[in-house]
């Protein structure tokens, strides 16, 4: 999954983690050279791959915005 801010674009993949699966949300300034950023979504329930970038892009979902300083602000206003 792929979705656009602003400022930022951000993405969805997942990989092999210990006995079992991460999702990844991967963004990264859109007209920069910036590096990109991610945030690991964990699970001790996600064995399979698909699972884990379900789980990624359901939180993906839950952003509402980047911000141009890269703060990720969720639907429910919880920034980080």
């Amino acid at each position: 999954m792929v979705k656009e801010f602003e400022h930022h674009i951000a993405w969805t993949d997942a990989m092999k983690y210990g006995p079992g699966y991460a999702g990844l949300i991967g963004y990264q300034r859109k007209f920069s050279g910036d590096l990109a950023h991610i945030l690991w979504v964990i699970s001790p329930n996600l064995i399979c791959e698909k699972d884990a970038e379900n789980s990624a892009e359901k939180m993906l979902d839950q952003i509402s915005e980047i911000t141009c300083f890269g703060r990720i602000i969720y639907a429910d206003g919880v920034m980080l």
